[in-house]
This record gives C-alpha cells, structure tokens and sequence, in this order.
C-alpha cells in the first residue's frame, strides 16, 4: 500500500506531502482545481508516460517520490533482490525525476533503474483504473492465472505442469533423435574421420614434450657441437697439454708427500688433482658417445616440425590438449559404437512421448472442465455487479481459445481471455479495447470486487468511476468502494457525497494564488471540514442547512 507521496515542481504543485492510510481515501475539490494532478504523478512515479508539459512552468526539474509498504509480497522482494535494491523495513521509494529537456530519471530506493523496470514494480503495487492502460486485469496476460485464482484450481493446475514439463523435456529428446537419425551418415563419416586421425597420428605418451626437446637440441646442434669440440680440445691428451701435464704434475706430488705427510692442504690438493683426472675422462668419453650417436640431419629436424605441426593442428581441431586425446579417441569410437543404438530407440522415444502428449491433453481436460465451470460462475458474479453500476447492458464473458500443439504451455492447451460488452447489439470485446472513462471505471470495480480474494493485493486508484451517474448508483458505487477497500487500499477522485462520504480519509484539491502564479494545494479534512464539503457537492457554493445536515447523516451512516 502507499504510505507517502511527495510532489515537487509538477503541473501547478511547488511542494506537496501526503500522508496515506489503509482503506478508502476520497479526494474532492471543484472541476480544474487540480484532483487528475495527483493522479499523474502517481502515474509518473510508477512507470508511465512523462511528459515535458507536466514540469511546473519556469523550473529547470521536478519529481515525485511515492512510498510503499510491501511487507506482505514476498514476490516483489525476490525481484528486488535479484537487481540488488536493498530493503528496508518493507519500505520502498519510487522516483521519477522530470527535467526541462524532456528527459526523465527512475529510481528505486535511490538506485537508477530503467523506466521500464520501474513500470514492471509500479504495475505489481498499483493499478490506475480510469487510464485504460494495458496491465493488472487490463492484460490478457493474466486473465488465466485470475480464472484459477478464483476457481482454487491449484492442485489440477500443478498436475498440468509437471505433465507439460515431462511432454516437454520427451519432444525435445524426441527431436534430437530425429535429427541424429536425420544426419546418422553424416555424423558416422564425421566420427570415423575423426577415429582415423587419432590414429593415424598414433600419438605416444609425452611424444609431444620429447619431440619439442629434441627439436630445440637440433636447432641448437651446430652451437652446442662447437662447445663440446673446444672442450674435447683441451682435454685430450692427443690435443692438448693440459692433461698431461695435470697427470704429471699429480704424480710427482703424489711422489713428494708421504702417507705419514701431515699437512692437510697437501692431500686435498692431490685427491683433488686425481678427481680432475677422472672427470675429464668421463667428459672426453662421453663427447666421443654424444659425437657418435647424434649427427645433424637437416631431413631429421623436418620431420621433427612436420610432426608437432600434425598435433597441434589436431590440438586446435578438437579444442584439446595432446594428452587428451586418447580420452577422445575412446569416446568418438564410443558414441560411433552407440550410434546405431541410438537411433534404434526413437519408435520407443516416441511411444513415451505420445504417452506424456496424452496424459497432458487429459489433465487439460480435467482442468478446462473446472475452468469453464469458474467462469459461468465468475460470469454470473460480475455481471450481477454491473447493473446496480448503471451498466444496464453490460456483459462479462470469459472466452476460451484453443491453442495449436506448439503453442501448449504450462498454463494448459487453451488461452483465456475476459471480454465485455457496454452497449446492447454490439459484440463483446476485450476489455483494453473498450473506451476509457466512467464506464470502464465502473465495469473494473466491479470486476475487482468479486476477484478481490484472487488478486495479490494492490493499490487501487480509480478516476472517473462516478462519472454520469447520481443517486442510488452513486450510493451503489460508493458501497462497492468501501467494501473493496476492506480487502486493498483504495484511493478514488470523485464528484459524488454519496462515494465522498465512504471515505476513511478525505482529502480536497484547492487553487490559491500569490502576485504572479498559481498552485494547487490538498489538504486532508477533519470531521467538520468533511461535512462542509461533502455539503458543497449536494448543493453547490452556497451550503444550506438541509446540505449540512444530510451531509451529516451521510458521514454517519458510512
């Protein structure tokens, strides 16, 4: 429900709160003096059209900034949630800010949101009835979910669910199997393709890395022949002196110090010398081994690249590591062994998907059954309502269309929708579709209040409900307000004492004037104030005693 509305710079307000309360707020005041100006800013703050000419003349921008309760909707938390808008308290603020370029801002507790998300969170708090806007029971999209709501048609309604998901989920898997079956040749010559690439490269665990080393030696061959020949070089002792002269020198150390010699150093240098010797062996001999069993081979080092590149390009086909492909191998030889398998099992996919297409079709029937039933009954309650509202040859009907095979939801395989008809001779029609005005004000009203139970609960703000209508009507449409509002917060703008005097608060739209402009101003009345207006609506700007006193009896009578 609406707790607060602050105005600034729209229309003819400079700056307006109101404060609201549950049940049924009337708002009053003489033709012009600005009640519809409420309205669009409701209208405003929840979503709906801007526009530049709402923007009080001379200011650069203006808004409005509607509070909600929403303690009871669990629904639109979750939704709040998701966009990360924080609550609290159950509060939450709706703004729309209106700027003299013609642009316009929404937010929701203060975080920027699109003017469309904002229309989708006004829509499920309030609906305005008297703006002939295509949401709430204006849209055809809900008229189903209405009908079930009033039927308490839940249980069959679960049933068509889970029956529709399962005919849902088996015509998918139906239509795979058709189309495997449909491409069987082509994906079985893709397969085998695939198979005989694996193999043919018949790659070896870790080839890869090996084959990226020895590479890497070959391209280096040259450099690294260069080092170990230099080093043979030296060491040799065909070649180089350096040998011998260290065996030499070793030696008539070793000849000099005794094994009773005590000095440390003298050893250490000998066993050093004697390792020296014995390493530059194994050196020379290994250079002989490494000269023996590698030689570059230009030829070599070609196939070496050609390989690596038939991996890789396999790497980038399959979108795989080397060392997976084993794992691939396995499992395209194992989807081409369950091909034919698969294919086999469509006549037995298909006799379980004409079961679940039977099963659903017969748990719709049961459902459209109840539904049709609902709706004479949702029928006869309505149109009950709509004569006592001065809608002597109004007609509710709810119609039922049947949906064609891929048009079947979770809903159920037919489509609801409420039509209506105002005038004797002519067809009925959706509801969107009827001229706005009192008419559709009170056709809604009476709609609302026989499905009041099955609507989550709203805001419910109607313009122009009592237009062209007096006496027992006004007293007809002033008692269906009242009563509504026991059920939803009401708010309604009215010419009439007799719907005037149901309201729980009362608030009158007044014009007053400084040296150069004009404003509208709404004040909420006390008792004696009500008295005084609701005496001006039966007799006009001079107030008799007779208006004061059937004013009176009217308040006391609510």
């Amino acid at each position: 429900m609406i707790k607060l509305i602050f105005i600034k710079n729209i229309v003819l307000i400079e700056t307006l709160k109101i404060d609201f309360e549950k049940g049924l707020t009337v708002f009053s005041g003489e033709t012009g003096a600005g009640k519809s100006v409420l309205l669009h800013c409701i209208s405003l703050a929840t979503g709906r059209r801007s526009d530049i000419s709402f923007l009080r003349k001379g200011v650069n921008e203006g808004s409005v900034t509607v509070e909600f309760n929403i303690e009871n909707n669990i629904a639109l938390k979750d939704v709040l949630h998701e966009q990360g808008i924080s609550i609290d308290n159950n509060q939450i603020f709706l703004r729309r800010v209106l700027y003299k370029d013609g642009k316009s801002k929404a937010f929701i507790n203060d975080n920027p949101v699109t003017v469309g998300f904002l229309k989708k969170i006004g829509a499920s708090l309030i609906e305005l009835h008297g703006q002939n806007e295509k949401i709430g029971l204006l849209d055809p999209g809900t008229h189903i979910k209405l009908l079930d709501k009033y039927g308490e048609n839940l249980e069959l309604l679960l049933e068509v669910e889970k029956k529709y998901d399962n005919y849902e989920k088996l015509s998918q898997i139906y239509f795979n199997a058709k189309e495997l079956d449909k491409n069987k040749e082509k994906y079985a010559t893709e397969l085998k393709n695939n198979i005989s690439l694996l193999k043919k490269l018949d790659l070896k665990e870790d080839e890869e890395k090996k084959l990226k080393a020895k590479k890497s030696f070959l391209m280096q061959y040259e450099k690294i022949f260069k080092i170990i020949n230099n080093v043979y070089f030296l060491l040799n002792d065909d070649n180089s002196s350096l040998s011998s002269d260290l065996s030499s020198n070793a030696a008539k150390l070793e000849g000099i110090i005794g094994e009773e010699d005590d000095i440390d150093e003298l050893k250490q240098i000998n066993e050093s010398l004697n390792h020296i010797l014995i390493e530059s062996k194994e050196v020379i001999n290994n250079i002989i081994n490494i000269k023996e069993k590698y030689h570059f081979d230009p030829k070599e080092l070609e196939e070496i690249e050609q390989r690596l590149f038939d991996i890789n390009n396999l790497s980038r086909k399959f979108e795989a590591e080397p060392g997976n492909f084993r794992k691939i191998l396995n499992s395209f030889e194992e989807n081409l062994k369950n091909l034919d398998y698969e294919v086999q099992k469509i006549d037995e996919i298909k006799n379980k998907l004409e079961k679940a297409r039977v099963s659903y079709q017969s748990s719709c029937r049961k459902l459209s059954e109840k539904r049709i039933a609902t709706s004479k009954k949702l029928e006869n309650d309505i149109n009950k309502e709509l004569k006592p509202l001065k809608l002597l040859d109004a007609n509710f009907k709810v119609e039922f269309l049947v949906k064609e095979e891929e048009n079947w939801n979770r809903n159920g395989s037919e489509k609801v929708r409420f039509l209506v008809r105002l005038n004797r001779g002519t067809k009925e029609a959706e509801i969107h579709k009827i001229s706005s005005g009192g008419e559709l004000s009170r056709l809604m009203l009476a709609i609302n209040l026989v499905l009041a139970k099955s609507i989550s609960p709203k805001t419910l703000v109607f313009d122009e409900v009592d237009s062209g209508v007096s006496g027992a009507v006004a007293d007809s449409v002033g008692s269906r307000l009242s009563e509504l509002s026991r059920m939803q917060q009401v708010l309604v703008v009215t010419h009439l004492p007799q719907v005037a005097s149901r309201g729980n608060n009362h608030y009158r739209s007044f014009k007053f004037n400084n040296e150069t402009e004009t404003f509208t101003g709404i004040q909420k009345l006390n008792k004696e104030k009500r008295v005084e207006e609701i005496a001006k609506m039966i007799s006009g700007e001079f107030i008799t005693d007779e208006a004061i006193k059937v004013a009176s009896q009217l308040l006391d009578e609510k």
